[in-house]
């Protein structure tokens, strides 16, 4: 049984990536975390995403207002990326270990260790704005 925190998501293992993609038959990282966010009862907003990971990192910057820094990863908190040189793509944290995310290198929603990401995690989220 999920907590408030860490919605049901096991039937979104392996659903394609695809940029732009917010369900229920495709999704982008932030789709997936939006998805995420709704199923534990906090939507939040929709931005779709393009394909240029320095526009997205743009995107980003401009809400920074409506997340806020956490010490450290834990359940229903975002890890911002870093993909190259820009922070662009973001993961749903199901504890302090784990975090389930997609992108095209995946090529689907997978569950991966936080720690194989450790060199490229900007920080941890919440949101805290509102739609």
């Amino acid at each position: 049984m999920a907590d408030a925190k860490t919605p049901d998501y096991l039937d979104l293992i392996g659903i394609p990536f695809a940029y732009g993609g917010r369900g229920p038959d495709t999704f982008d990282c932030y789709g997936l975390v939006r998805e995420l966010y709704r199923r534990a009862g906090q939507p939040i907003p929709d931005y779709r995403s393009p394909t240029d990971l320095a526009v997205i990192a743009a995107m980003m910057a401009c809400e920074v207002q409506l997340w806020r820094e956490v010490p450290a990863p834990r359940a229903g908190a975002v890890a911002l990326i870093r993909v190259g040189r820009h922070a662009s793509h973001v993961g749903y944290c199901l504890d302090d270990m784990r975090m389930i995310h997609t992108w095209e290198r995946t090529g689907g929603v997978v569950i991966e260790r936080l720690d194989t990401w450790k060199r490229h995690i900007i920080g941890f989220f919440e949101y805290v704005g509102h739609v």
